[in-house]
């Protein structure tokens, strides 16, 4: 399995199928020395980051996210980059600033159907192209990606060049003090994207920064957040490939795995559901679906209840749990 495979296929707008109902089977992990739990650690906080590399990437925590709402009460969603290197196009939409305003739009979409409290896209591009390259690119110019040997630190290598990616997140953690982020991870990423990888290092950089009273004092006050959620899950390809794309070493939390078919007191859906709404949005934006806002939330209903009709206790996985790591700060 190369690259190209793992990532073109995966990556983009088919990512929010794939986290709906085709993800490996997670492993549940052996008992953390420590009791706090995930769940243990929303129910302690009252504002929650959700941090990803481009929209679209929430669908990997959809369900999460959700009970974020519920338990911590505010949420705010941000992601490094516009995505205006989408390895498909829809309705002529161009990459480069067009596509990026697109989905910015899908992104706004998303964040209020998780009645989230605010969001932010920040200004780093994606892909290796700059923005202005990819708007003057003709219509008819084929996607360019990272190439297979790319890493994560080419990508904040140029997107040092765009501006100063942790300076940003510094100042995103201080402006909005979460007690608690959700993010991928800088291991695997879930599915391998550089850019994945690359906005979890930069986070774990950003974090003893903006902690730090003397470090980017223009960012205003400190702030020391507490928890990093990151999503457990990696995609079956990448597994197929073993794990190609994955940097470093695995992480040593154990993964926890939290039930998605609990009702949502915010969203009148399951967990699993407001994920699967989220899923059809962006896919409706980006594949051309012509679904009306009652048709997707009817077809998320009938998801959810197939999905309570199957389980059955002691069965582990998606669609029935999504998996995450937790790392307790210092």
């Amino acid at each position: 399995m190369t690259f190209s495979v793992v990532h073109r296929q995966t990556v983009r707008a088919s990512i929010v199928v794939f986290f709906l109902f085709a993800l490996a089977p997670s492993v549940v992990g052996s008992a953390d020395s420590s009791p706090t739990t995930v769940l243990d650690v929303l129910k302690r906080s009252q504002r929650v980051l959700w941090l990803g590399a481009h929209p679209d990437d929430e669908t990997s925590a959809g369900g999460l996210l959700a009970r974020a709402k519920d338990m911590a009460g505010t949420l705010i969603m941000a992601t490094m980059t516009h995505g205006e290197n989408n390895d498909k196009t829809w309705n002529g939409v161009r990459r480069g600033s067009e596509m990026g305003k697109a989905r910015e739009a899908l992104f706004a979409r998303s964040a209020g159907i998780f009645q989230a409290d605010a969001y932010e896209v920040g200004p780093f591009v994606n892909g290796p192209r700059s923005l202005e390259e990819l708007d003057a690119l003709p219509a008819n110019a084929p996607f360019r990606d990272w190439p297979s040997t790319a890493t994560s630190e080419d990508v904040i290598a140029k997107w040092n060049t765009e501006g100063d990616p942790v300076g940003y997140l510094v100042h995103l953690l201080r402006q909005h003090k979460p007690d608690v982020i959700v993010a991928m991870d800088h291991y695997c990423g879930v599915s391998g994207h550089d850019e994945h990888i690359a906005a979890a290092k930069l986070l774990l950089r950003a974090l003893p920064a903006a902690a730090d009273a003397t470090a980017y004092p223009e960012a205003g006050e400190a702030w020391k957040v507490g928890h990093v959620i990151f999503a457990a899950s990696v995609l079956k390809p990448l597994i197929a490939c073993r794990y190609c794309k994955c940097e470093g070493e695995p992480l040593p939390e154990a993964v926890q795995e939290v039930f998605t078919l609990e009702p949502s007191r915010t969203h009148h859906l399951t967990y699993l559901g407001v994920q699967c709404l989220v899923g059809r949005s962006y896919q409706q934006g980006m594949e051309g679906k012509e679904w009306s806002e009652a048709k997707m939330r009817a077809g998320c209903e009938q998801a959810q209840a197939a999905a309570k009709r199957a389980y059955r206790p002691k069965v582990t996985g998606q669609p029935f749990f999504e998996s995450f790591r937790l790392r307790t700060l210092n």
